[in-house]
């Protein structure tokens, strides 16, 4: 695997299903810097989006897309302080759209950033 594989790979973690949970882990890379030691806000929100998709899509039965997506960022995510667990969780899906909200936590469980999100289906 070169270096730009291993970067883009830790922006897509494995994820784990339970029921309409989606739970995996994220180790950011040197290259995911934003200011100096933090994660870029803007790798934050794709592994975001990766773990809630997965978990609409769960809720779902079939592939999602983003139909929306808020975020907030109450700490920084440190460069060095992870592997970090990512968490998201479905409601009831409603015809073929599925809130999600989700979070990257410290290792107290804190969420670092929080995302809601919304999640559709597309029409066949």
């Amino acid at each position: 695997m070169n270096d730009v594989e291993r970067v883009l790979l830790a922006l897509h973690p494995e994820v784990e299903i339970d029921g309409h949970t989606a739970v995996g882990y994220f180790e950011p890379q040197p290259e995911h810097r934003g200011n100096p030691g933090w994660l870029h806000g803007g790798l934050a929100a794709t592994v975001l989006d990766h773990v809630c998709a997965r978990a609409g899509a769960a809720a779902l039965g079939e592939r999602v897309v983003t139909g929306r997506l808020d975020l907030r960022y109450p700490r920084p995510v440190l460069l060095d302080d992870g592997p970090y667990r990512v968490e998201a969780t479905a409601e009831q899906p409603r015809g073929r759209m599925v809130r999600v909200a989700g979070a990257i936590l410290d290792g107290d469980g804190r969420p670092m950033v929080e995302a809601r999100s919304l999640f559709v289906t597309l029409p066949r």
